[in-house]
């Protein structure tokens, strides 16, 4: 039996003060639809349809998907509207629609794959009928299943009333229902799969004589039991799958219980964490075993971490990619950057723009890299900035060092060859070239390349005033004199 899954995206999200559509305030670094499709897809649809409606075009570039179908829904009359909406992507369709909706961002996709395989199952077998199975058979009275659970406190979620068959009679929503209906605790998920020809037949008939004036997708399955067509609840163990985002208080707490879903995965898998309440890692980042993290750090992005790499507390890496056995000392951050094996980064090291940092290299404390190669075992221990520069291997770089790479218009390149010596406090004036084994002078201003082995220095001779302490001394009293007079 083929599945198409219906995901609904077009409410404005009004609780979320926001002029962004509410699906598309992140979590993990993704929009929060962005895991409800990634859970739809393990159930290998044959399509996904998207319904939006506030700003969807900016939802439709968001989602980014080749085999994807958006259907924009005008005014939001509620969920059963937003479903009739779709109806001519699938009005010839014989199988499975299942419909999700696009704020339920922790349903997980082996959920959604139990939960078809179980209605596949249903319309396949009838009780007792089990015996007169044959491959053509069909459950005539199976319509459907939706995904309950059982929650703490229902307030706010649909009661799913039950006959005594255990059938589905009815969803009934917090403001319609009765005193008696609002003690239930077991509460729809708002996820459903419908066989698509019972559901076409009667999306038309739904009427919107309710609290709140919109055609619920839950009368469905009131209007399909009068026809002796059957819905049935599948219970999901873990209630906090169907937990929606309304606000975005809401969003912070689905995304604490996601990202420590992730933590707890990297964890069994080999990866140390220190004091992990007060670590952020993003849903793109890659972590290898052996690797140690401490409190504060923040992994974002398309981030990869190999594997024995230490990583010290308060740092920030972005869209990077770590070696193995690197060590990132405190309150650096990295950003668009690769560092390889064994080298070492920080304290308050700072890489951006396509740093790359060789291997065993090390960029000690207050060091900025930008746009620059750094190669094999190069050392730039303190206070140094480096701009848009190819750094060969061994190189020495002193302590104030700074490439001036910038003109005020243009920027310019400097290269350091293998094995050079940069003395403390030389600004290298771009572009420029430093020879192999080359050396500069401390203090120095190079504005010209600088043969292999060769010193450049350039200072201005050294003045010495003898006795100026005390010339100094008695000007100052007397002027001071002359003051009092």
């Amino acid at each position: 039996m083929k599945t198409k899954a219906i995901i609904l995206a077009a409410g404005k999200g009004t609780r979320f003060k926001s002029e962004k559509p509410k699906v598309l305030h992140e979590i993990l670094g993704k929009p929060m639809i962005f895991y409800v499709k990634l859970a739809a897809e393990w159930i290998k649809p044959e399509e996904v349809i998207f319904v939006v409606g506030h700003k969807g075009r900016m939802v439709e570039e968001a989602i980014d998907c080749e085999r994807c179908k958006f259907i924009y829904q005008e005014e939001q009359l509620g969920t059963g509207h937003a479903v009739y909406v779709t109806e001519k992507e699938w009005e010839d369709f014989d199988g499975f629609l299942l419909i999700l909706n696009g704020d339920s961002p922790l349903v997980k996709g082996q959920t959604l794959k139990n939960a078809v395989e179980y209605a596949k199952a249903m319309l396949k077998y009838e009780g007792a009928n089990i015996q007169t199975y044959t491959e053509s058979y069909r459950n005539e009275k199976f319509a459907g299943v939706v995904l309950t659970a059982k929650v703490p406190n229902p307030y706010g979620y649909g009661r799913v009333v039950k006959d005594k068959e255990g059938r589905v009679i009815r969803i009934v929503e917090e403001k319609d229902a009765t005193p008696e209906e609002k003690k239930i605790n077991e509460v729809s998920s708002g996820i459903y799969i419908f066989y698509a020809p019972y559901l076409k037949g009667v999306l038309n008939r739904l009427e919107n004589k309710n609290a709140q004036g919109e055609y619920y997708l839950t009368d469905v399955i009131k209007i399909l039991g009068e026809e002796e067509k059957y819905i049935f609840a599948l219970e999901i163990p873990d209630y906090r799958e169907i937990l929606g985002v309304n606000d975005r208080w809401q969003l912070a707490y689905v995304e604490n219980i996601l990202k420590t879903e992730y933590m707890q995965f990297w964890a069994l898998n080999g990866v140390t964490f220190h004091n992990p309440d007060s670590i952020w890692i993003e849903f793109d980042v890659d972590i290898s075993r052996d690797v140690e993290i401490f409190q504060n750090t923040m992994l974002c992005g398309n981030t990869s971490i190999g594997s024995g790499t230490v990583i010290e507390p308060n740092c920030v890496i972005r869209n990077s990619k770590i070696g193995k056995n690197v060590r990132i000392l405190a309150n650096s951050v990295i950003e668009d950057s690769v560092i390889e094996d064994g080298a070492v980064v920080g304290p308050f090291a700072r890489l951006r723009n396509h740093a790359n940092i060789g291997r065993g290299a090390v960029i000690g404390n207050f060091v900025e890299v930008k746009k620059s190669n750094i190669g094999e075992k190069t050392n730039a221990r303190h206070l140094t900035y480096i701009g848009d520069a190819d750094v060969g291997k061994e190189v020495n770089i002193g302590a104030g060092t700074i490439t001036c790479n910038y003109d005020g218009f243009r920027k310019y390149k400097t290269v350091i060859k293998d094995r050079a010596f940069i003395g403390s406090d030389t600004m290298l004036v771009a572009p420029i070239t430093i020879g192999e084994e080359a050396m500069t002078a401390s203090g120095s201003v190079v504005t010209k390349d600088v043969p292999p082995k060769a010193l450049a220095i350039e200072r201005a001779p050294l003045k010495i005033i003898e006795n100026y302490v005390e010339k100094r001394k008695k000007r100052y009293m007397s002027d001071g004199e002359n003051k009092r007079d």
